[in-house]
Formats: C-alpha cells, structure tokens, sequence
C-alpha cells in the first residue's frame, strides 16, 4: 500500500512522476536538496522572508499584476521553512489556480490536517522532492537500518540529514513500505516540538550539530537592496530614503560601505535632506 492520507495510489504514482520529471529537468535527480528549493522558488518567482512570532502561519504565494511571490515566515524551525518552500513550488508549476487565492500556508496544513486534495498533493510533492525515493533507500541501507529495530534515533539523523519535519521522514518510510500503518501510526503520536520530550530530546541526547530547528528570523526581499543602492547611485532616491530602506532588512549604508561613517557630518548630512515630511 502506497497511500498518502485521502490520495490514491493512481494520485501518488502521479506525484511522483511529477518530481521526478521536476528534478530531471532541473538536474537535480538521486540528490539531497535542501535549501536549495529556495533557489528553485527564486527561478520561478520573487522571494519574500520575514519573522513573523507565529508558530501557525508558514508561507503563502500569490500572484500580483503577472508576478508571482512566495513568502516563507523565517520565524519558524528552518527544516520548516523548506518543506513550506517545496510545497508552495508545487503550486506554482502544478496549481495556476492557487497563485490566484492569497491563502496563508498554516501549520495544519502542512501536517496534512485538511481535506483539500490539491493542499495534500503539494505535501506529497514536497515530501518526495526533499526525501527522494532512492536517495532515502541507500541511506537507509548505508546506515544499516533495519526494519524490525527501527528506532527513533534513525529517524531524527534522517530528519537532519534531508531538512524535513519528524513526520515527513516517518510517512515516507511508509510509503515506501519500509514501515506498515500501525508502525508509521504509533510514531507519528511521538511529540515532535516540546523541547523536554520526544524528538527534541533524542536530537539533544545525540547531541546534532545540523541547523535544521533554528529560527533563523532572516528579513529578506528579494532584490530591495539591490535595487535601492542603484536607485541611490542614480540620485531617484537621498540618503534618509536609502537608510530607510536598508532598516527594512536591518543594514545600512555604512554596513553595505556605501557611505563611509562620517559621525557629526554623516548627521548633518542626514538632516539636510530631511524637509519635515517622511
């Protein structure tokens, strides 16, 4: 049985065809991927990352006058971040219709609490995309895991190796029938976020390196800085609107040596251009 929540195995085999095709024409086949869908996210659209203190809300995508924007809260642990990135690339080349919606990406959605088929496929397709069927058999049979003493701890260095979520690994090992319903059933019941308990404890007790459950808070648009210092060189903008918007992403003029630190100059020079109107 190779079902996936309310899909059927004709919608799986589907899916899988799609990230396979994907990664052949991305060249990226019988690899780890990573953070690297958010290099596939910025070939497609314009990336939007900002802190959000909100454990429930993950991305979203929308598209606005023809383009297409992905937005992923940095608030939350990095291994979530990809898998919201790899399910919203899904939308973007498989669900047109989607980038038309503006609905937030939530929590439960991604622990495929929801009973929307196409909000299902693009979790298959992440999951898939990030934990390839047989990149995650070889590393099951190079760490010597076995069916029968399959322990928790095999599972978390697996979470950390592919970057995916304590229950991406455990579903996919069902599917790939390494792991049948009841045993995939009792350790998706493991508590997989309190820190005293259950997966955060055994990555404290193996002592992990990986930076998969940072919050990484990172502010980033995609092209802001880029396209601000240009429009400083040309003089479209003065120097308090360019400090402005480097703020945006926590930088400055002095931090990307545009302008040199003056102090009571730099001051003065700030002042002159500010006319008393933001």
């Amino acid at each position: 049985m190779r079902g996936f929540q309310s899909l059927s195995p004709k919608e799986f085999d589907e899916i899988e065809a799609k990230v396979r095709a994907k990664l052949g024409e991305k060249l990226k086949t019988h690899r780890v991927l990573r953070e690297e869908v958010l290099d596939l996210i910025q070939q497609e659209a314009t990336l939007l990352k900002y802190p959000i203190k909100d454990n429930e809300l993950c991305a979203f995508v929308c598209k606005k006058k023809d383009r297409v924007f992905v937005y992923i809260n940095t608030f939350i642990p990095r291994e979530k971040q990809v898998f919201a990135a790899a399910h919203e690339l899904y939308h973007i080349w498989y669900d047109q219709d989607k980038l038309n919606q503006t609905e937030i990406l939530n929590d439960q959605v991604l622990e495929n609490e929801t009973d929307d088929v196409n909000e299902l496929k693009a979790n298959l397709f992440a999951a898939i995309l990030l934990v390839p069927t047989e990149v995650l058999i070889n590393e099951i049979i190079s760490r010597g895991i076995q069916k029968d003493s399959l322990k928790i701890e095999d599972i978390v260095r697996l979470m950390a190796l592919f970057y995916v979520p304590f229950k991406t690994i455990v579903r996919r090992l069902f599917e790939i029938q390494f792991i049948d319903n009841r045993k995939m059933r009792e350790f998706l019941t493991v508590p997989d976020r309190d820190p005293q308990a259950g997966v955060m404890l055994v990555r404290k007790r193996l002592q992990l390196n990986d930076s998969t459950q940072d919050r990484t808070n990172e502010v980033y648009f995609e092209k802001l800085v880029e396209n601000a210092i240009s429009a400083y060189g040309k003089e479209i903008i003065n120097e308090r609107k360019l400090r402005n918007i480097l703020s945006i992403v926590n930088e400055s003029p002095e931090t990307m040596q545009i302008i040199e630190s003056g102090g009571e100059d730099e001051w003065d020079s700030i002042m002159g251009d500010y006319d008393g109107d933001d």
